[in-house]
């Protein structure tokens, strides 16, 4: 092994290299019976308890109150409407089911709607262009302005939002376009998103919570 060390020195270093070997072996195999001896009951016990955190965590365990239903709405902008309205209701075929206009908002909107009038799943498509390009907000960039998403319960779901950080632009909760409570969340708390929340009426409420 070393030449040189002598042979007695040289036996003495494979015994203390078998010995560490055998120690480690004896470990393992320790550790081996025990990872094997854990007894079934106990890992569906654990695994219960990871069940009942997660579904916890979904809803009031995390304080949560509210509940994100689904996508209500996804809003698009450009300098003048015509592009959009060629684009969606020309080709794709979108039905028109409303019309919004506000100074203040500096938007007019058309409001289409992706699926069957009477569904609680369908979408809308807001296609909006600025009554001044030159003013703020300036709701045709970026052209993908904005989604809307429903939740059941718009106060509590600020209420914890805004504890949590989030922060949400002037305005507050009010009546959007479609005459259900709104608000939006900052692009700075939306991950450089803006994000309609958007209070579900009953019927979708009860619809979204049934899937």
């Amino acid at each position: 092994l070393f030449p040189q060390r002598s042979y007695f020195e040289n036996m003495v270093s494979l015994m203390c290299v078998k010995d560490i070997v055998a120690i480690r072996a004896t470990k393992l195999h320790f550790f081996t019976r025990a990872l094997h001896g854990f007894n079934n009951v106990d890992v569906k016990r654990n695994a219960l308890s990871l069940s009942s955190r997660s579904f916890s965590a979904e809803g009031e365990g995390n304080g949560r109150t509210f509940h994100i239903l689904g996508l209500q709405q996804i809003a698009l902008g450009s300098l003048e409407k015509f592009p959009l309205q060629e684009l969606w209701q020309d080709m794709f075929g979108l039905s028109k089911v409303g019309s919004y206009k506000n100074e203040n908002e500096n938007v007019d909107e058309d409001i289409l709607l992706l699926g069957k009038p009477d569904s609680p799943f369908a979408v809308e498509v807001d296609l909006m262009a600025p009554l001044n390009p030159e003013k703020s907000p300036k709701v045709h960039v970026p052209p993908l302005n904005h989604i809307g998403l429903w939740v059941d319960n718009i106060d509590a779901a600020v209420g914890y939002l805004e504890k949590r950080g989030v922060r949400f632009t002037a305005g507050g909760i009010r009546k959007g376009a479609s005459g259900h409570k709104v608000t939006f969340i900052h692009p700075h708390s939306g991950c450089g998103a803006l994000i309609e929340l958007v209070q579900a009426p009953p019927e979708v409420i009860a619809a979204m919570k049934r899937t």
